[in-house]
């Protein structure tokens, strides 16, 4: 059976270094799309004036305006997750091919 290398050590650590960083994008996109539906929720409920913020302004727009600009972000985050949670997965994948590695390394010694 083939030693350990410090290589697959070296880019087992940096895998999981990937992996983490995937998680907590994936995390903050899955908070950005539940404040979207929560917008979405209250633009449907409202009545009369609408205003959405652009950077620190707030502005008026028309309901209809809104909902959609909200529904667009809705979707680019949607397919933001999509990638990020199929990167996750081959992540994954290959952590554990290491792991898998590494344990049959340590019942052969």
């Amino acid at each position: 059976m083939a030693e350990l290398s410090q290589q697959d050590i070296a880019q087992f650590r940096a895998l999981n270094q990937q992996y983490q960083m995937v998680l907590a994008q994936k995390q903050r996109f899955e908070m950005q799309k539940k404040e979207i539906e929560t917008a979405l929720g209250e633009v449907e409920k409202a009545e009369g004036r609408i205003f959405f913020a652009t950077g620190t302004v707030l502005i008026e727009g028309k309901k209809d305006e809104v909902k959609q600009k909200l529904e667009t972000q809705k979707k680019e985050i949607e397919d933001q997750l999509v990638k990020y949670t199929e990167q996750e997965k081959r992540l994954r994948k290959k952590l554990e091919e290491y792991q898998k590695k590494f344990q049959q390394q340590t019942k052969g010694d």
